[in-house]
C-alpha cells in the first residue's frame, strides 16, 4: 500500500501545519550544530542538546497561543503535543529504519487511537528527522502516520531550506534626531585683523 498524505487521514493535518512543526525542529537543529562546533563536542553532546531544544521548543510554540491549533499532552521528555486533535511526537531517527520509542512504539497519550483503529488508518504519528545515511544529507523532516499493524499509512517530507544567520552583528543604535545647522557669514571680533596695532604703554 502506498502512503498517502497525512490530511487525507486527519484533515487537521495540513501542510502549512507540518511544516511549520518541521521548521521548528530543523531550526533548533541548525542552531545548535551552529553552537556546538567546538573540538570537545561530539555525536552525542550535539545529539542530546537538540533534542532537548527541539522539546523546549515545540513546548514554547504550544505555550504562546499563537498556533490555535497546536496544543500539549505531555510535557515530559516523552513529550506529545497535538495538532488539532491529533497526538504527535518527534525523533531524531532513521525514518526508513527507525530504532527509537518515539517512532515504534505508542505513548498513552495515543492509545486513544489504537481503540478505534481502522484497518489500514493512521493510529500513531511522529515526526522523524532525517540526517540521510551517516548524517551526511541536508536534514529535513519526514512525517510518518502508522497504523495499528506498524505498516506506514502515511508519509509527508517537509522542505530542506536553510535559514542563514548572521552571527556577531550587534543591532544598531537607535538613530538621534539632530537639528539643522544653521549657516551664516562668519563675523569678526572689533580689533582683530583690522592691521590696527596696540598702544604701547
Amino acid at each position: 500500500m502506498k502512503p498517502q498524505p497525512p490530511s487525507s487521514f486527519k484533515p487537521q493535518l495540513t501542510v502549512d501545519r507540518l511544516q511549520a512543526v518541521s521548521n521548528w525542529l530543523l531550526e533548533e537543529l541548525y542552531a545548535t550544530e551552529d553552537d556546538l562546533s567546538r573540538p570537545t563536542d561530539s555525536g552525542y553532546t550535539r545529539g542530546c542538546t537538540t533534542f532537548g531544544r527541539q522539546r523546549s521548543r515545540l513546548m514554547s510554540e504550544a505555550a504562546s497561543g499563537k498556533y490555535p491549533w497546536l496544543g500539549l499532552c505531555n510535557g515530559g521528555n516523552d513529550l506529545v503535543f497535538t495538532i488539532g486533535d491529533v497526538p504527535c511526537r518527534f525523533s531524531n531517527d532513521d525514518p526508513s529504519n527507525p530504532s527509537k520509542d518515539a517512532v515504534l512504539t505508542s505513548n498513552r497519550y495515543q492509545l486513544d487511537f489504537m481503540e478505534f483503529a481502522v484497518p489500514g488508518e493512521p493510529v500513531r504519528f511522529c515526526f522523524v528527522i532525517d540526517r540521510g545515511y551517516n548524517g551526511a544529507a541536508e536534514p529535513r523532516v519526514v512525517f510518518l502516520g502508522f497504523t495499528a499493524t506498524n505498516e506506514v499509512a502515511c508519509r509527508w517530507v517537509s522542505d530542506t531550506v536553510r535559514m542563514l544567520r548572521v552571527e556577531g552583528v550587534q543591532p544598531l543604535a537607535p538613530s538621534v534626531p539632530v537639528a539643522k545647522p544653521q549657516v551664516g557669514p562668519k563675523r569678526r571680533d572689533s580689533g582683530e585683523g583690522d592691521g590696527a596695532t596696540e598702544a604701547v604703554q
